[in-house]
């Protein structure tokens, strides 16, 4: 991994540049959670208190059997926290609990 030295604005170079803001930009995986059985994804914006399903994707491909497999993969959102729950009541619970929404 490339350190780039702490310099001003003006002196760096395109590629530095680029750089910077993908690494800015990335996103780190904290965990991974197994799929409860009637639960559903619910995402919770940070700064706009917005509170909706989470949007999944389902990928299909062949496996070395010739079998389908499918992998259901999260759209990730920026400000955002996930967690599965029962219905929208029971997640505004858990982030209550967790201290992530204020009484309301």
């Amino acid at each position: 991994m490339d350190i780039v030295p702490i310099v001003t604005k003006d002196d760096l170079s395109k590629e530095q540049i680029e750089y910077l803001q993908k690494q800015q930009t990335e996103y780190k995986l904290i965990k991974k959670v197994k799929r409860n059985p009637g639960h559903i994804l619910f995402s919770f914006n940070v700064k706009t208190g917005e509170i909706k399903r989470a949007s999944i994707i389902h990928n299909v491909s062949i496996g070395m059997n010739g079998l389908p497999i499918t992998r259901a993969e999260t759209v990730i959102e920026p400000n955002c926290y996930y967690e599965q729950a029962l219905n929208e009541k029971n997640f505004r619970k858990k982030l209550k609990k967790s201290g992530l929404l204020k009484n309301e």
